[in-house]
């Protein structure tokens, strides 16, 4: 039996670029998604995490290099390739800083590139702390360690896995946009919020023993406390 390809999410906002390395990588046996920066990242994960997102560091919005350290953070296990045009040694450092397991300068020779996806599936293994929660976006299931699973709404999944991807601060603008309608008053869709992250608090809390899991960050959202992996 063929094992299974390997999937990559590629972020590059260059189409022309973009494509052809997702036909590059697809020739090479790689299941291969591709975005143009880091919301579209955080969707493409809502559907399936992959063994590595291969990150340009130059994106509009929010850069590679805060992209990495959400994805180091949420996603422990997965591999970050940085393709990039920064060559200083001081971008390389921060790179690696970030969260980076490669980091690579364009133009990058399409061998070179296979060679260390292929190199970089290999060796990964998960890097699992025993205290970290587990969130199972397809069953709607949130494991604590050492407590039964919490069943989720999906709205109150959808909410953790927007926790867990935010790095520091998950903003009211951006969960207006997942819970939000707009045609109803702002005062409205922000209750709506707030009645769905109260939901997730109290289903947390009998885990944490009193201590917070997640906390409002005064008119600007929400922050989580514990640390939330995403399979």
């Amino acid at each position: 039996m063929t094992p299974p390809a390997n999937e990559v999410v590629l972020v590059e906002d260059n189409i022309a670029l973009r494509e052809a390395l997702q036909d590059q990588l697809s020739y090479s046996g790689f299941a291969v998604r591709g975005v143009s920066d880091g919301q579209e990242l955080n969707q493409a994960l809502a559907i399936a995490v992959p063994d590595v997102v291969v990150l340009d560091l130059n994106l509009p919005e929010e850069d590679g290099l805060s992209i990495a350290k959400r994805l180091r953070r949420a996603l422990p296990h997965i591999g970050i390739v940085m393709l990039t045009a920064r060559v200083r040694s001081i971008d390389r450092q921060e790179g690696y800083e970030s969260g980076a397991d490669v980091y690579l300068t364009k133009p990058v020779k399409p061998s070179e590139l296979t060679t260390v996806l292929q190199t970089l599936c290999r060796r990964m293994a998960p890097l699992v702390s025993p205290q970290s929660w587990l969130l199972q976006m397809p069953c709607l299931q949130l494991l604590p360690p050492g407590c039964p699973p919490i069943a989720l709404t999906v709205s109150e999944a959808t909410l953790v896995h927007e926790l867990a991807l935010s790095g520091e601060l998950l903003a009211m603008p951006r969960l207006i946009e997942l819970f939000g309608d707009i045609d109803l008053p702002e005062a409205t869709n922000k209750l709506r919020i707030e009645q769905i992250v109260s939901r997730v608090r109290r289903k947390m809390d009998m885990a944490l023993n009193g201590q917070p899991g997640i906390k409002a960050v005064t008119r600007l959202g929400y922050k989580l406390f514990v640390p939330i992996r995403i399979a």
